[in-house]
């Protein structure tokens, strides 16, 4: 009489399916940190002198430092705080190393 029956799912697929109703959205949980659009941290020369660190996309820096070196020790220390990553740039802007 019209009787629609419906194929049982697999436990794997439910469990899955569950699993992605529980996550937040956009949620990348277990990703590797990346240089870009994971707010990595960034040394770079500050326009009055010294050096600053800034947060990607900032416009102001986290903190200023006389010497590149004070500044890249603590960018360091912050990025793995944060679970990111380090983009040390040279005088003319240019991209040095990615840490």
């Amino acid at each position: 009489m019209g009787l629609i029956t419906r194929k049982a799912k697999e436990p794997e697929q439910e469990r899955k399916e569950a699993e992605a109703a529980k996550a937040p959205a956009g949620d990348v949980s277990g990703s590797e940190p990346s240089p870009k659009g994971n707010g990595a941290y960034f040394v770079q020369p500050h326009p009055d002198g010294g050096w600053q660190v800034k947060r990607a996309k900032a416009q102001k820096a986290l903190k200023r430092f006389p010497t590149k070196a004070e500044a890249d020790a603590y960018a360091k220390q912050v990025a793995k705080n944060q679970g990111t990553s380090v983009v040390r740039k040279k005088k003319d802007g240019k991209i040095q190393k990615k840490l």
